[in-house]
């Protein structure tokens, strides 16, 4: 016996059973009702007796459903909250007194490539803030992607002025071209379209 199933519209999987798309379809169709019950032959399994139960049109899901997917977000941002509290201080040092840790240096970020280095990985935000403090100023604790950091500007170096453009004149293009993708979605979302594709098997 299977747990319950959750589906949507276009879907293909059924749970465990991998691709069953006849098996929702049925369940979407306009004549099916709660309740309803339907066996299946499926190919190298045998048969599956399936009973429509419920059906959710608000667009939301259950909290039971969604935990799964929040639970980390809401836990993080917690303990960034808490974090926040502890990084008082008016010096860097200080700072990292009251968090307990050693004050790390990076060399050479850019606003480009927003890695710190120790393992610590993409972090555009911090950088991001680090870049905008002015030279020996510290930020308030910033929020970022694995922590909470507190940095310090000691200096920033400006890029070299550029004689020739034209290896980022081409760079840019290419970005351009592949943005061009999102005017499907857009025209999509502006048109009237009647989507019957849940009728069909794939």
């Amino acid at each position: 016996m299977l747990a319950p199933v959750t589906a949507k519209a276009m879907d293909e999987a059924f749970g465990p059973l991998g691709n069953q798309r006849n098996i929702i379809r049925w369940a979407f169709d306009k004549e099916t009702s709660i309740g309803d019950v339907k066996r299946f032959e499926l190919a190298n399994i045998g048969h599956v007796i399936a009973q429509y139960k419920s059906e959710n049109k608000s667009g939301l899901v259950s909290v039971t459903l969604a935990r799964p997917y929040v639970e980390s977000i809401l836990k993080n941002k917690k303990k960034a909250e808490m974090l926040k509290a502890k990084l008082t201080g008016s010096t860097i040092e200080a700072v990292a007194k009251s968090a307990g840790v050693a004050v790390q240096q990076a060399t050479n970020v850019t606003m480009e490539n927003p890695v710190l280095p120790g393992g610590v990985g993409q972090e555009p935000k911090v950088v991001g803030n680090a870049f905008a403090l002015a030279a020996n100023k510290i930020s308030a604790p910033i929020e970022g992607n694995t922590g909470v950091y507190v940095v310090k500007n000691v200096s920033t170096v400006k890029a070299p002025a550029i004689a020739n453009h034209a290896e980022y004149v081409a760079k840019l293009k290419a970005q351009s071209a592949s943005d061009a993708g999102r005017v499907l979605p857009a025209l999509k979302s502006n048109a009237k379209i009647e989507d019957n594709r849940l009728q069909f098997n794939y």
